[in-house]
């Protein structure tokens, strides 16, 4: 990874999805300082290398979300479910936000389903992975400090945006693994389910868990997944679909609540094995991510997320950027020191 354009706004515990259409990196509100939550849309420039205030806010800010592109009866939408909101309470809340027309709505009809064991509303935070235009949304946790008690799910629910309003939320298979702040990614038709937390009495504890599923058909398979050589929890995963990489999956960065460490895993899908090949600059967890293009090149874009400066109280400005079809970097001990310019901007020809 490589050091790219800070952000005006100092966000974290949220997601950023790109629009190739529009060359731009959609933010649906974050965290901010001083445990601040704000609705406002945000995008990155790719191209000129700038951040925008759209001048729209979500319905209800919210920060812990995942971004699902979907494809619904108005056209292409960034839809986001549930989170926690500007009060600290953790909502049931779907809402979508229009890159076309720059506007957002709530779904009033079809509100996230999601429920712990105990009766409470689950929270996924970035639990969710889009695959065949529909969003499937796995695990969550509750919180007593959030109102209810300390618990996890094991639930999967399948969002179709082009269902019947009332009718979008269907039951997918069981976690194998209960928790919640899953890291999730899709690749080869199937999703995998990446590190997470159980909550144990208010503590989030990292799980090394990984788990796989080939919709619609089937369940989780958990057996059939190495697990991540070290706990992990809230990052952000990218599937490597072109040469290099050996075709894999890359884990950008390990959360370990409350701390963090910068290193960059890869998932070798025919061996199912993980290793260690780089490591982030700047050492952060609950950090947005989204595949970018640079010209034809895939490319890893991290923004924000709680920085190891502040003791992970704060959230960072920084964004990194890394090739989806670089080698591993296996001189890398993962230290997280160091940084470099930016990629190459300009536009490669045919």
């Amino acid at each position: 990874m490589v050091i790219g354009d800070p952000s005006p706004f100092a966000g974290t515990r949220f997601d950023g999805h790109y629009v190739r259409s529009d060359r731009r990196v959609y933010y649906l509100g974050f965290r901010t300082l001083g445990d601040v939550t704000d609705g406002s849309v945000w995008y990155y420039d790719v191209p000129a290398g700038v951040y925008a205030d759209t001048g729209v806010d979500m319905p209800v800010p919210v920060s812990n979300y995942g971004i699902a592109s979907l494809h619904g009866q108005n056209g292409l939408g960034l839809y986001i479910f549930g989170g926690r909101d500007a009060a600290a309470q953790i909502v049931t809340t779907v809402q979508v936000y229009y890159p076309a027309t720059n506007t957002a709505e709530v779904l009033s009809d079809d509100p996230w389903p999601g429920m712990t064991p105990a009766g409470c509303v689950s929270l996924p935070a970035n639990g969710v992975e889009t695959y065949g235009n529909q969003a499937y949304v796995m695990g969550g946790l509750s919180f007593a400090a959030n109102g209810c008690v300390d618990d996890q799910s094991a639930e999967t629910w399948v969002f179709d945006p082009l269902a019947p309003d009332g009718s979008k939320w269907s039951p997918g298979p069981d976690l194998n693994v209960a928790r919640g702040y899953i890291t999730p990614t899709e690749r080869g038709g199937r999703i995998y389910a990446v590190g997470g937390d159980q909550n144990s009495a208010g503590s989030l504890i990292p799980m090394p868990t990984v788990e796989a599923w080939a919709p619609p058909s089937g369940g989780w398979d958990d057996a059939g997944v190495a697990d991540l050589p070290v706990p992990c929890d809230e990052s952000q995963a990218f599937a490597v679909r072109s040469a290099g990489l050996h075709r894999g999956i890359v884990l950008a960065g390990c959360g370990q609540w409350p701390n963090a460490v910068p290193d960059t895993y890869f998932y070798d899908v025919a061996g199912d094995t993980w290793s260690l090949v780089g490591s982030l600059n700047e050492n952060r967890r609950n950090h947005a991510g989204a595949l970018i293009t640079l010209g034809r090149r895939p490319v890893m874009f991290i923004l924000g997320g709680y920085g190891e400066e502040s003791g992970f109280i704060d959230p960072i400005f920084s964004s990194e950027e890394g090739q989806g079809t670089a080698a591993p970097a296996s001189d890398h001990t993962g230290t997280g020191s160091g940084s470099a310019p930016g990629p190459d901007r300009s536009p490669t020809t045919s």
